[in-house]
């Protein structure tokens, strides 16, 4: 059985779809060559009535829920939704009779590929496989530090390999720089994937919601040294005994960016800063006193009492009572109140009186 699948497996980057309604039955002709029994499209999308009409009695348009991604790309998994059932999968891809072939990978010239880089308005068509050096281009990114390539390809390589060899076997790829923080990248990462497991194996469903903890506590300024160990003995075996590639992948994703990048993951317990200030756990506030009008639009802005001072003092801001809500910043029309991550401004220990130049 062959299914075609259009449902984006990344949200921000719709590929199967974008290309699927450029050519409503350009692709329909594709998909009857193919042979497909049926195809998979978003629920309540218009081109689903469209593309069944291409069809005819062809094959069968299904529609499926849009708030998951990852899994249809497994046709097994694909197979259920035939039947009204959950996508739930039995195997890993390729294990199987049924196989989902890629929408994207079906409207593609032979040795091309489309990827939606992220951030960008539409996909943008490349070698099937591409270089390091030619992604960080395409994404115009600067001070580049890392490429990541999605499910299910889950690879991460380090941006000044540029001529590393990139198989391009996702829809979304990703160009990380300096301003961002691996931990937080990867935090992003486990969410995704603890959002489409299915339960069918203790080592996919358990695995990911450890990992996607032991990661988020990193972030959250609450991780431990042994946290990391602890990720690459699970990890291995994860990725050997997990039911479908979904575990497998995450396990692979996971090791590639320790392996790239402990050090600056391990900063987070280890000195207690994100490098980057991505991670608001990390994040704190200040008052600078060169900016400070003493107009005391913070003071009231603040539900925590955070902010000490009065009329006509520069104030300051208590990091054991803030909470980071925000409201300051919000107020201040003088810009005098920042957040800061691993480097500080100097301001004053506690307020000081206010002096009109």
């Amino acid at each position: 059985m062959i299914i075609v699948n259009f449902m984006p497996a990344h949200k921000q980057a719709p590929v199967a779809l974008w290309l699927l309604k450029k050519d409503v039955a350009a692709a329909a002709e594709k998909i009857k060559s193919a042979g497909a029994e049926a195809v998979l499209v978003p629920a309540g999308d218009p081109v689903a009535t469209e593309l069944a009409s291409a069809l005819g009695d062809a094959a069968r348009v299904v529609e499926c829920n849009p708030e998951l991604g990852f899994v249809y790309a497994n046709g097994s998994a694909a197979a259920r939704t035939l039947v009204g059932e959950k996508p739930i999968p039995s195997h890993a891809e390729g294990e199987g009779d049924e196989r989902c072939l890629s929408g994207s990978e079906l409207l593609c010239a032979d040795g091309k590929r489309w990827v939606w880089l992220e951030g960008a308005e539409a996909p943008v068509q490349m070698d099937a496989t591409a270089t390091v050096g030619a992604l960080v281009e395409a994404a115009g990114a600067e001070d580049a530090k890392a490429v990541y390539v999605g499910y299910p390809a889950g690879a991460l390589y380090k941006a000044d390999d540029a001529a590393a060899e990139v198989v391009l076997g996702s829809d979304y790829v990703r160009v990380y720089t300096a301003k961002n923080c691996m931990a937080n990248a990867l935090n992003e990462i486990c969410a995704l994937y603890r959002h489409e497991t299915c339960g069918r194996c203790v080592f996919g469903h358990e695995g990911s919601h450890q990992i996607a903890t032991i990661v988020a506590d990193i972030c959250r300024k609450k991780g431990k040294p042994t946290d990391l160990a602890l990720l690459r003995d699970l990890c291995p075996v994860m990725a050997t005994e997990s039911l479908c590639e979904q575990g497998r992948v995450m396990a692979r994703t996971v090791l590639a960016f320790l392996d790239l990048f402990e050090a600056e993951i391990g900063q987070h317990f280890t000195k207690k800063v994100c490098a980057a200030g991505e991670c608001t756990a990390f994040l704190t506030v200040h008052i600078l006193a060169s900016k400070c009008q003493a107009c005391n639009a913070c003071v009231d802005s603040c539900e925590e009492d955070a902010i000490l001072g009065r009329p006509r003092f520069i104030h300051v801001i208590d990091q054991k009572a803030c909470t980071q809500c925000g409201a300051c910043l919000d107020s201040c029309e003088y810009g005098a109140i920042v957040t800061a991550g691993a480097v500080k401004p100097k301001c004053p220990p506690k307020p000081i009186p206010f002096k009109r130049k």
